[in-house]
């Protein structure tokens, strides 16, 4: 298997299907007392797909760089994330590996590579966006060293606790202190 940076004019528009299957999702609750409370617990769920599509290179996505994963000739992984230079963060916006090829190590290959490429750049950390009832995701993303940091609970809709299906945001230190950047 190869990495290799996607061309622009070949890949703009380029369609991803996010689609996934599901038997948990982090429950959210808030509770506003004297303290705000944020809470998270893992539930089961019945057995569901859910998902989403979204396009390479996407107008709100600046200096964005994307990297597929290829068996072959066939485009099996994508990761695609820009440099947020305001607080310099590498921001993930799109992580995609294929159905049939999931659970081989690909999405591994891909998140490395994105890192180091974030290292590259002296980002001091990498974020993602994770939907609340995309267990298997989460799951990989904690194995990879992410932790929440973060939770947006109208992002997607006005229902989105009931929906079970909240915005979170993941993130991972790339440096331990702002020391490092000079």
């Amino acid at each position: 298997m190869d990495i290799k940076a996607l061309n622009y004019g070949e890949y703009k528009g380029f369609e991803l299907d996010c689609h996934y299957v599901t038997k948990a999702y982090r429950s959210v609750q808030i509770k506003e007392d004297k303290a705000i409370r944020i809470i998270i617990k893992r539930k089961r769920m019945k057995k569901e797909t859910r998902g989403f599509s979204t396009e390479l290179f996407a107008s709100h996505i600046r200096n964005g760089m994307v990297y597929g994963l290829f068996d072959h000739h066939k485009l099996v992984g994508v990761v695609e994330g820009s440099l947020e230079t305001w607080h310099n963060v590498y921001r993930i916006w799109n992580f995609w590996v294929d159905i049939r090829y999931r659970r081989e190590g690909c999405g591994t290959v891909l998140m490395n590579h994105i890192e180091k490429e974030a290292q590259a750049l002296r980002a001091r950390a990498l974020i993602l966006e994770v939907q609340s009832c995309n267990d298997v995701a989460i799951k990989f993303y904690e194995k990879m060293g992410f932790h929440f940091v973060g939770i947006d609970t109208l992002a997607y809709s006005n229902e989105d606790i009931n929906r079970k299906e909240v915005r979170l945001e993941f993130g991972k230190r790339l440096m331990t202190d702002v020391h490092d950047l000079t």
